[in-house]
């Protein structure tokens, strides 16, 4: 399923976008307190994924709920998510309703 254009200029996406890039570098820092078996880095890198993670996924929702029906479904959305997250894309222009 293709991305709707709304999704484009819809905050709570972008946001969710974002959080999910900000949840890699936590991801990322994760694994690099495991490889160096410090205790202190894996807390850190984990409070930074667990953090962005409720972030990402109120952005999802909240953007799916304000979509036009009929919504795209959850699973697609997912897909959506991570191509637009590794994609940067510009918001599409605003019409000007008054002419």
């Amino acid at each position: 399923m293709d991305e709707p254009a709304e999704l484009r200029n819809n905050r709570h996406w972008r946001l969710a976008v974002w959080s999910l890039r900000l949840g890699y570098l936590g991801l990322a820092v994760a694994i690099a307190g495991l490889i160096v078996t410090t205790p202190a880095i894996l807390a850190v890198g984990v409070i930074i994924w667990l953090s962005t993670t409720t972030v990402t996924l109120t952005g999802v929702f909240w953007a799916r709920s304000e979509l036009p029906e009929p919504r795209p479904g959850l699973w697609p959305m997912r897909w959506m998510l991570v191509h637009d997250t590794v994609r940067a894309r510009r918001p599409l222009p605003r019409r000007n309703p008054l002419g």
